[in-house]
């Protein structure tokens, strides 16, 4: 009997004694005690109790025999697993409805920004933002973060949302989303990639690019993320006014003496 799948039956609220009591039944059929006990490993001191438990939970039937000994019938797989799903359809609904009153009350503290930890935290949101998007997106990213949520990226556009913003080391980004001419001079002191996700003007996630495996900062605070927008809009702004003139040498030459001021 394989442990990840006893695992995902404790999931459903069961325990480890009552898991190996339903799956053994499944896999023998009807029986008594002794043999599910056998089948199971669960000690014959416990088995009584555990197989009343699973009667109880609809799991299993009971009769007794001619010779007074109970007989122990599983509830078909496919009846128990569809009483599971409704059970948690209903629960997810539920429980739904009330986070969603909570976030709806006033008087809640204002909380400018907080920290996302982690890669899949922080793809997480960025993902969310992007589905949630409903007039525009604006994004300055690198490569790596691109090519994770390209498909919700596309699937914006798709919908009517305008994609716009910024790409670092990006052959072919999608339309909207400029490529970034490679003359990067005033990096991160660690030298790492960072990104910026801005949503209809209403949410922004920005940080070390996901891959990073670092920090992101998430906030619907106006003041942040005009400021995020309009540094992304003024970078396409000059991006395409220096494509346009070929003043690629001059740009950067402007960049490295505004960086050496800063760090004398």
């Amino acid at each position: 009997m394989k442990d990840t799948m006893l695992d995902k039956l404790q999931k459903f609220g069961l325990n480890l004694y009552e898991a190996k009591a339903y799956a053994s039944l499944l896999k023998i059929g009807t029986s008594n005690a002794y043999k599910i006990s056998k089948e199971s490993g669960i000690p014959r001191a416990r088995i009584y109790d555990v197989l009343e438990s699973i009667t109880k939970r609809g799991l299993a039937m009971v009769e007794e025999s001619s010779e007074n000994v109970k007989i122990y019938t599983p509830v078909p797989s496919k009846i128990f697993l569809e009483k599971i799903k409704k059970e948690w359809e209903s629960d997810y609904e539920e429980v739904k409805s009330n986070l969603q009153d909570l976030e709806a009350e006033e008087n809640k503290q204002d909380i400018y920004v907080f920290t996302v930890k982690g890669k899949e935290n922080i793809v997480a949101y960025c993902r969310q933002l992007l589905n949630e998007a409903d007039q525009y997106v604006i994004i300055s990213m690198w490569n790596q973060m691109y090519e994770l949520l390209l498909p919700e990226l596309e699937e914006c556009k798709e919908r009517g949302c305008n994609v716009l913003g910024i790409s670092h080391d990006i052959k072919n980004p999608i339309e909207g989303i400029e490529k970034h001419f490679n003359s990067k001079i005033h990096n991160m002191p660690e030298n790492m990639h960072w990104f910026i996700l801005s949503a209809d003007g209403k949410k922004l996630l920005y940080g070390y690019s996901a891959e990073i495996d670092k920090d992101a900062f998430y906030t619907e605070d106006s003041s942040h993320i005009y400021l995020m927008e309009d540094y992304i809009l003024h970078d396409m702004v000059i991006n395409r006014l220096i494509e346009n003139k070929g003043d690629k040498d001059r740009m950067t030459q402007m960049m490295q003496e505004f960086v050496r001021k800063i760090k004398e």
